[in-house]
C-alpha cells in the first residue's frame, strides 16, 4: 500500500447511511461543484472523499476545463457517481466553479478543488447541522494535508467570526483571518441573495468576495470539527499567484466599504488593553459569534453563542 492508499477514501467500500436522518426527514440534497484543468495527480482522491462517504443525497458535478493529462480518464472512471460533468475550454477556476454551479440543484452548496480532499463523515454531518440549527452558512476548523498524508489543523487560524466584521475587512489573513474555502458550506437561499456568481474578475479571492457579500445576510457559524482539508504543494495557486492582499485591499474603499486598513490594525491592537477593548467592543456594536461544540458530557453537538471580545 502507499502512502496515498493509506487516506481514508480509498477503502473498497463506500460508508453506508440510512435513507433518513435521525429525526426521520430525508437527507436535504447536497450540491458539490469540483473545477478541475491538469490535476490528474490527485483529482481520484478527490472525487473519492466525495463518493465514498455514501451520501444518500448528492449531486456532484465535475467542470474540467480541457484537461491535456489523465484528468478525463479519472473522471470517466467514476462517471457513474457524477450527476454531471464536463470538459471543455473555459475562461479559468472562478468560470469553471460559476458554470458548475448554473446546474447546481441542490439545497445545502460548496465547491471542492480538485487537489483538495473531504473527511468521511463531512457531508453527513454538514447536513445534520443545517438541519438542526437553521443554518445558512457553515465552516469548520481550518487544515492542511502536507505529504499527502498528515492532517495538519491549524490551531491558531480563527474560529470566531461575525458579519459586522467581516463587512468591514477584519476577516482576512492580514488582520483576524478568514475562513478555510474547502470547509464552507452555505445554502441555496443564501446563495441566492448574493446573486449566484462568483466574480470571474478576480483570480484568487473570488472566494472571500462571495464571504463579504454572504455577511449581509447571514451569520457564520463555525463548528470545531475537521471538515475538509487542503493539500499543501508547490503548485497551489494561492502561492504561486499571492493575489489575495491586491485583489481585496485594492477595493476596500469602494466595493467593500471596509475601514480603512490603519484603523482595522488599530483596533485589533486596542483589544489588549481593557478600556481600549471596552470602547471598540461599544464602536463595533457588541459583536457576537456563533460556534458549534461537541458536549462530551452530553454526547451531542451544542450551539453557543459568545461576545467576540
Amino acid at each position: 500500500m502507499s502512502v496515498s492508499d493509506s487516506l481514508w477514501m480509498w477503502r473498497e467500500d463506500p460508508i453506508v447511511i440510512s435513507e433518513n436522518m435521525l429525526n426521520g426527514k430525508l437527507w436535504p440534497k447536497v450540491s458539490i461543484v469540483t473545477p478541475s484543468y491538469n490535476q490528474g495527480k490527485y483529482i481520484e482522491e478527490t472525487i473519492r472523499s466525495v463518493i465514498m462517504q455514501g451520501y444518500p443525497n448528492l449531486e456532484f458535478i465535475i467542470i474540467d476545463g480541457g484537461s491535456t493529462d489523465n484528468s478525463v480518464e479519472i473522471i470517466k472512471k467514476y462517471e457513474k457517481h457524477i450527476t454531471y460533468w464536463v470538459s471543455e475550454k473555459d475562461k479559468g477556476q472562478t468560470h469553471a466553479i460559476n458554470k458548475g454551479f448554473e446546474k447546481a440543484t441542490g439545497d445545502i452548496l460548496a465547491y471542492l478543488n480538485s487537489d483538495d480532499v473531504y473527511m468521511p463523515y463531512t457531508l453527513r454531518l454538514v447536513a445534520e447541522l443545517f438541519d438542526r440549527y437553521n443554518v445558512n452558512w457553515l465552516t469548520g476548523l481550518r487544515s492542511h494535508l502536507v505529504d499527502n498524508v498528515v492532517i495538519s489543523p491549524l490551531p491558531a487560524a480563527t474560529t470566531k467570526f461575525n458579519s459586522k466584521l467581516y463587512k468591514k475587512g477584519f476577516h482576512v489573513p492580514w488582520v483576524l483571518g478568514w475562513n478555510q474555502q474547502p470547509s464552507t458550506f452555505w445554502s441555496a437561499s443564501l446563495f441566492n441573495k448574493a446573486g449566484r456568481l462568483f466574480d470571474e474578475s478576480m483570480q484568487c479571492s473570488f472566494d472571500v468576495d462571495m464571504w463579504i457579500r454572504f455577511s449581509s445576510f447571514s451569520e457564520l457559524v463555525y463548528v470545531r470539527a475537521v471538515l475538509a482539508m487542503m493539500r499543501q504543494h508547490s503548485e497551489q495557486k494561492s502561492r504561486t499567484l499571492r493575489l489575495d492582499f491586491a485583489e481585496i485591499e485594492g477595493q476596500a474603499g469602494t466595493k467593500y466599504q471596509f475601514y480603512s486598513l490603519w484603523f482595522r490594525k488599530l483596533l485589533m491592537k486596542s483589544f489588549r488593553f481593557p478600556v481600549l477593548r471596552k470602547i471598540a467592543r461599544i464602536y463595533l456594536g457588541h459583536p457576537r459569534f456563533t460556534r458549534i461544540d461537541w458536549d462530551p458530557v452530553a454526547n451531542d453537538w451544542k450551539m453557543i453563542i459568545k461576545p467576540f471580545f
